[in-house]
């Protein structure tokens, strides 16, 4: 008996050694959508843990940024793993009729972009529903939830953030806020990152139609988006890449060798994730 309970107390300290949990991915649905969920292994305590949602740009998905077949500086699971926050990339609908369901978009506002964008898909609703949702199941504080998006996806994280008080701070790369309004009513004190590539020609950082784009949406400018935040009471830094252009990889690459970080590692270090080093 005596030697049982020795074992069993050598395996309990193993036990202590080891992680509670492992890192893993969950695949819940919410609202009749998918959406991929990194959970980490060391995390806070449930209710002190923060949340980033990553919203994929126009013709993308979840899946795409997850695999690593597009969008691959928005994957932060690497970054979750080192400062201890759940990562949750969510989908957008079908951008067009005709190209199939796995290339979607988001409702962003200013007639961007296609099918959700025509069929007022309410994606405010979806994104602020997803982040309840998501809280609950993870035990989120409400006060650190965080957003980062590309093209058509950072038009969303900002529309979410003019219009809900849903996140604290949003990094948007590639994409201003496109709403026609003067202010946000939910902006005072939100922060706002925006990374703009110089050359961008899908989304010209001055408005416009972009030469390249698909859409011909005529897009704000980033000026405009500075001045709707800064008469919201927020706070909105431009970063401007030069050399870039609209694509999120290319313009990764130009901020590494510009700055020496990537858009992930500054995005987490813009809300305050990242882990001081010893």
């Amino acid at each position: 008996m005596r030697r049982w309970l020795q074992l069993f107390a050598f395996l309990c300290g193993l036990l202590a050694i080891v992680p509670a949990k492992a890192a893993g991915v969950e695949r819940p649905d919410f609202g009749g959508r998918q959406m991929i969920v990194y959970v980490p292994a060391n995390l806070p305590p449930s209710g002190a843990r923060a949340l980033v949602i990553v919203l994929h740009g126009g013709l993308g998905n979840a899946d795409r940024i997850y695999t690593g077949g597009a969008e691959k500086g928005l994957n932060l699971d690497a970054l979750a793993d080192k400062d201890g926050f759940i990562v949750a990339y969510l989908n957008g609908t079908a951008v067009t009729r005709r190209m199939g369901a796995q290339f979607k978009g988001w409702n962003a506002g200013g007639g961007c972009c296609g099918a959700p964008a025509a069929d007022k898909v309410d994606d405010v609703g979806y994104i602020a529903g997803a982040v309840g949702f998501l809280s609950g199941r993870y035990g989120i504080d409400r006060r650190h939830v965080f957003a980062i998006g590309h093209s058509n996806g950072a038009m969303m994280a900002q529309r979410i953030a003019c219009e809900t008080g849903v996140f604290a701070a949003i990094v948007a790369v590639s994409g201003p806020l496109n709403l026609d309004v003067a202010s946000c009513p939910k902006g005072q004190g939100r922060r706002v990152l925006a990374i703009h590539g110089a050359d961008d020609a899908n989304v010209p950082i001055q408005g416009g139609v972009g030469r390249n784009g698909l859409s011909k949406v005529a897009f704000r400018s980033e000026a405009s988006s500075g001045r709707a935040w800064a008469a919201s009471g927020a706070a909105y830094t431009l970063d401007v890449v030069a050399g870039a252009d609209h694509f999120l990889d290319h313009l990764d690459a130009a901020l590494a060798r510009a700055e020496g970080v990537g858009i992930g590692p500054k995005a987490v270090a813009f809300f305050g994730l990242e882990t001081p080093r010893r």
